[in-house]
């Protein structure tokens, strides 16, 4: 009798973990396959680009500063295109143009029946007006405006193409290499690139962000300015009149008790109230006040629901304390999700090359915000490789690590190699 409940015992137990097993392997997707094999980088191939790199580690870092010290803000890209463009011819690049956008466009034809790839660095600044610019040489840092959104990237695209002439690589996929105009007022360049391309591309690469940080997804961007307004007054007459600045107070409480999904992060979303003003003396009724939300999300549903609920939010507010509403609110940019990117032999390999060179701090999410947003609209699968290590982005004190140039151009270089 006990060896019988022994059995029965057993068998449950062995169901279970039949049922959790099998549970577990279909909430796990498989996946693609990693294109790296860590062998891939002993070959004589690598080593010689790698070599190439180091021993021209000077002139890299001085073609840096050079097109840092061109200023590029955004709509005024022209004299960085121009060089650009230069370069581009100088390395052996195919039908090189500056295209009606402004935007550098350069073509490496494969050998094979290979993908269409871009990889785009943008050549704007968000710097407005800074017209001179000297880049600071102290130690493993260089400073200035633009060191490294996105002038870093510029480098290192140009010297990952030399790298690879200059070792006699034979890709079979075709690469379409352009530096960018309006990445920064909302990928206008690589946008109007797509729009009219006649060709049908496989792959987007963007060569922008922190070194380690790999996204797939694009983030959508919303938010906008609100202001409430009403009668004014001075203190001595306020007690029954409608106080904007009461509003203001009163939506940003509500808006910050608004719940939002955090987890899965394909459906991460977040709000922030980033400016506040009104009023102009301190004895007196404000007669116009605002604020600004500043909202994200990675799911375009979430974004619109969380939009839907600020604007009920400010109406209510707007007829209860008994003011006039004003919303500017719009959407920027929508979110996009691939399915099945964060698993696919593109984000797979670049995760593994980035462990391989020990990048610190890797992190792949879909909080993408750069020009492979705009492949990933299109259905596209894309995602970013970051340009080195860096501080205060769109600041004037802007830094950027120069060893971690290096390590970046050396993932441009695998990554490539890997696509064949």
């Amino acid at each position: 009798m006990r060896s019988k409940n022994r059995m029965k015992k057993y068998f449950k137990l062995g169901l279970l973990a039949l049922i959790i097993f099998s549970t577990l392997s279909s909430a796990s997707p498989q996946g693609e396959e990693s294109l790296f094999r860590p062998e891939m980088v002993n070959s004589p191939l690598v080593q010689k680009m790698f070599s190439f790199i180091e021993k021209n580690r000077e002139k890299i870092i001085e073609e840096w500063i050079y097109l840092t010290e061109i200023p590029a803000p955004s709509g005024h890209e022209e004299k960085r295109a121009e060089y650009l463009k230069k370069q581009f011819e100088a390395t052996g690049l195919e039908e090189v143009v500056i295209d009606t956008s402004g935007n550098v466009i350069g073509i490496w034809k494969g050998t094979g029946k290979g993908k269409k790839i871009i990889m785009s660095a943008h050549l704007d600044t968000v710097f407005q007006g800074v017209w001179e610019i000297k880049v600071k040489r102290e130690g493993n840092l260089l400073k200035a405006p633009g060191i490294g959104d996105d002038t870093a990237s510029l480098a290192n695209l140009l010297w990952s193409i030399r790298a690879l002439k200059q070792v006699g690589f034979k890709p079979d996929n075709t690469y379409y290499f352009i530096g960018s105009v309006g990445e920064e007022i909302g990928f206008v360049g690589i946008e109007a690139f797509l729009d009219s391309a006649e060709e049908k591309f496989d792959l987007v690469i963007a060569l922008d962000g922190d070194l380690g940080k790999v996204h797939y997804g694009a983030l959508g961007f919303g938010g906008g300015r609100i202001t409430f307004r009403g009668p004014g007054a001075h203190t001595m007459q306020s007690r029954s009149v409608p106080n904007p600045n009461l509003a203001v107070a009163k939506a940003i409480e509500r808006i910050s008790g608004v719940q939002l999904p955090s987890k899965p992060p394909e459906k991460w979303t977040i709000i922030n109230v980033g400016m506040i003003g009104g009023g102009k003396v301190r004895n007196a009724v404000s007669e116009e006040s605002y604020f600004t939300v500043d909202l994200r999300s990675t799911n375009q549903e979430e974004l619109e629901k969380a939009q839907t609920k600020i604007r009920k939010i400010c109406q209510d507010v707007a007829a209860e304390v008994g003011v006039e509403l004003e919303m500017n609110l719009n959407e920027r940019s929508k979110a996009y999700q691939i399915p099945g990117a964060k698993d696919s032999f593109l984000v797979r390999t670049v995760f593994d090359i980035l462990k391989f060179l020990e990048v610190k701090e890797i992190e792949v999410d879909p909080l993408g915000s750069t020009e492979a947003n705009v492949g990933i609209e299109k259905g596209i699968l894309s995602v970013n490789l970051g340009r080195t290590y860096g501080r205060y982005k769109h600041a004037l004190s802007e830094e950027a690590e120069i060893d971690g140039l290096f390590l970046a151009m050396k993932q441009i270089l695998l990554l490539i190699y890997c696509l064949k």
